[in-house]
């Protein structure tokens, strides 16, 4: 039942660290897509600017005492800013689960009781390549919607460029870029899991 309840632990903690790496890796895998996704010539901003307003944007969402999200260059509806807050709590909820089941995830792996859960973790290595599958076949947007869907209770994320322009600097390719990130640091966790399983076998 111990064992258990740490595998558990453990798999809540691989999840909130994987969004928590990716939170702080969206600055460098931003500014290096900002070229290749042509922002400047979407916005008709330079690339210093687009830069500016991006970097007020992940102030706001990772600076908890930060409580007014203002992008000089961008204006913001009210379901915008609805959204991002909604957006700042899931990033700090993320960041504080990855802190407090740290211990609970050390132990798991210090102790080695991931040896007991061999299938379980061959089963949490199947889920991304189903999500990769299912972003073949349906495409990565329907990952995307589905994915807002279950963790936002309204349609705010619904953006429209008319009311909320930033939008245009945050195109869907950098989020199928920050999602691909995620899968691989969560990929990369169980599966060192699974290789040091197989060669106690």
């Amino acid at each position: 039942m111990k064992a258990s309840i740490h595998f558990l632990f453990t798999l809540i903690w691989s999840v909130a660290a994987s969004a928590t790496l990716t939170i702080f890796a969206a600055y460098p895998l931003f500014f290096a897509l900002m070229g290749p996704l042509n922002l400047s010539g979407i916005t008709f901003l330079s690339q210093k600017t687009i830069a500016h307003n991006f970097n007020k944007l992940m102030s706001y969402l990772l600076n908890p005492f930060n409580e007014k999200l203002i992008m000089p260059d961008f204006k913001t509806s009210s379901e915008g800013l609805k959204h991002f807050s909604d957006v700042k709590h899931l990033f700090f909820v993320a960041i504080v689960v990855t802190v407090i089941l740290l211990i609970p995830a050390i132990r798991f792996i210090k102790q080695k009781t991931y040896i007991r859960f061999y299938q379980e973790i061959k089963i949490l290595l199947v889920i991304p390549l189903c999500l990769i599958i299912w972003g073949m076949v349906g495409g990565f947007d329907s990952i995307f919607i589905s994915f807002h869907k279950l963790l936002f209770r309204d349609a705010t994320w619904l953006f429209d460029p008319a009311t909320d322009p930033v939008i245009n600097i945050l195109p869907e390719s950098y989020f199928m870029g920050c999602f691909i990130l995620f899968g691989i640091i969560y990929f990369a966790f169980w599966s060192t899991l699974l290789v040091k399983v197989k060669r106690r076998i």
